[in-house]
């Protein structure tokens, strides 16, 4: 039987062995960097390596000096830290991986989408090796899961035509909203100082463990540190007071083909971090502001509202410098994205599911490299010296001529990749409890039923 590898992280260990314990088609194995999680641990072998002295000639003996770069720079953890110490974990860890590979002799790697360094540098010895990688997150379709290669559909099926117009029904609904933001609360300065007093708490914990522990640095971990550069500071509450309160005034005074709604993403963020190709369009605050510019110059307004999960965590330098733009409007938090998206003729992103929503609603959507962009359905930016060309691109942009056959083609795109599935199963995950397993059971069954025929098709295309 082939062997398929769940890599864990934080809290996620047990809902993967339960899914590997559940396999049918293939014997499943947990790897992990938490110590005492797992059937294979990798933390002891990281430290072990890193510590031999070479562990810096070794990452760039595997990835050379431009890939040891790129591996730094979307890595939020690393790209904060010391160079010398970065090419030291990334050279500990690839040896850990390599190890562990070597005796698992694993067929297939599943996990959660790439968001760190670890899981970046292992679907790179996997891609060295042949061993396919996929990611797995929840889909925009309810009660799906989707896969994907850093950002890219894995098709794993050919959906029924019931099913795409099941799905355009309730993606059109005009209360839809993603399940991770359904639950967004008020926002308020006792909400921020809530936030942000958890994380300070948190962030001092660890360094406090940190400078008592032999192993202080931590794979896992190392997000938490106080001093990395994206984390947010106590003056960054004066963002509540940037948004514009006359904001809707300001809307109806620019017409409805001047409106453009540019919804930030949380930052730093997977979908920026390992979705986008080109290396130039990670300065995230760079790219919202020549936008911005870029648009203002063409005699576009943009009304700019941010992430309802992002509250909290938003550093305010941002905020001054889009506030300080003629034709930019700061909209407050509590707005819907939907109500923006139907008020405004453009919508601008970069791999939101904003985008996805607005293309759906007949809007013109740019996009840079999100899962679900069509070529056909959206007007894609995939580098920074594209942008200065976006007004031009607007001017000549058509609405689809069916709107009704646009979405149902977008939306097959996005079902050939997703499966019956609930993600957020892993959540307080507990294998005694029947309810629990019985949520988890849908998932069990797309595994069996779709990543068999996935192993197959590849062996083919080989």
């Amino acid at each position: 039987m082939p062997k398929v590898v769940f890599f864990a992280i934080h809290s996620t260990t047990r809902w993967w062995k339960y899914l590997a314990s559940r396999l049918d088609f293939a014997d499943g194995v947990v790897l992990s960097d938490l110590r005492g999680e797992g059937d294979w641990v990798l933390v002891d072998d990281f430290y072990r390596f890193m510590r031999k002295g070479d562990a810096e000639a070794v990452a760039i003996s595997r990835f050379g000096e431009d890939g040891c770069a790129e591996i730094i720079l979307r890595c939020r953890s690393l790209r904060s830290l010391d160079r010398n110490l970065a090419l030291q974990m990334i050279g500990g860890m690839v040896q850990a991986i390599e190890r562990a590979f070597d005796s698992l002799d694993p067929g297939l790697i599943v996990t959660f989408t790439i968001d760190r360094y670890v899981t970046d540098v292992m679907e790179r010895v996997a891609r060295a090796r042949n061993i396919d990688f996929l990611e797995m997150t929840t889909s925009i379709l309810p009660d799906e899961v989707i896969f994907m290669r850093r950002g890219q559909l894995v098709r794993l099926r050919e959906p029924s035509d019931d099913h795409v117009d099941s799905a355009v029904k309730a993606l059109c609904q005009t209360d839809f909203a993603p399940t991770y933001v359904r639950d967004a609360k008020r926002f308020s300065r006792w909400k921020f100082w809530h936030v942000f007093g958890y994380f300070a708490l948190r962030g001092a914990f660890f360094n406090l463990w940190r400078s008592r522990s032999p192993g202080s640095v931590k794979p896992t971990l190392c997000g938490l540190l106080k001093s990395l550069k994206h984390k947010v500071r106590p003056e960054d509450v004066v963002v509540l007071e940037m948004v514009a309160p006359d904001w809707e005034s300001r809307l109806k005074a620019v017409t409805f083909d001047r409106r453009v709604f540019l919804g930030l993403q949380l930052f730093p963020e997977a979908s920026m971090d390992y979705w986008l190709r080109s290396l130039d369009m990670l300065p995230h605050d760079d790219v919202i502001m020549e936008y911005c510019e870029v648009l203002g110059e063409a005699g576009y307004h943009t009304f700019v509202k941010d992430h309802p999960l992002q509250f909290g965590f938003r550093q305010r330098e941002l905020l001054e410098r889009l506030s300080k733009l003629p034709l930019v409007t700061l909209v407050p938090y509590d707005v819907p994205a939907n109500l923006l998206i139907e008020q405004c003729g453009i919508s601008v992103t970069f791999t939101g599911t904003i985008g996805f929503q607005a293309a759906l609603a007949g809007r013109c959507s740019v996009v840079s490299e999100p899962y679900y962009a069509t070529e056909q359905h959206y007007l894609h930016v995939r580098s920074f010296g594209e942008i200065r060309n976006v007004a031009e691109q607007l001017e000549r942009w058509q609405p689809p001529e069916n709107l009704n056959e646009a979405r149902r083609d977008m939306v097959r795109h996005l079902a050939a990749a997703s499966v019956e599935g609930n993600y957020y199963t892993w959540q307080n995950f507990d294998a005694v409890k029947p309810a629990i397993r019985a949520s988890v059971e849908p998932l069990v069954r797309s595994l069996n039923q779709y990543l068999p025929r996935f192993l197959k098709s590849r062996e083919i295309s080989l």
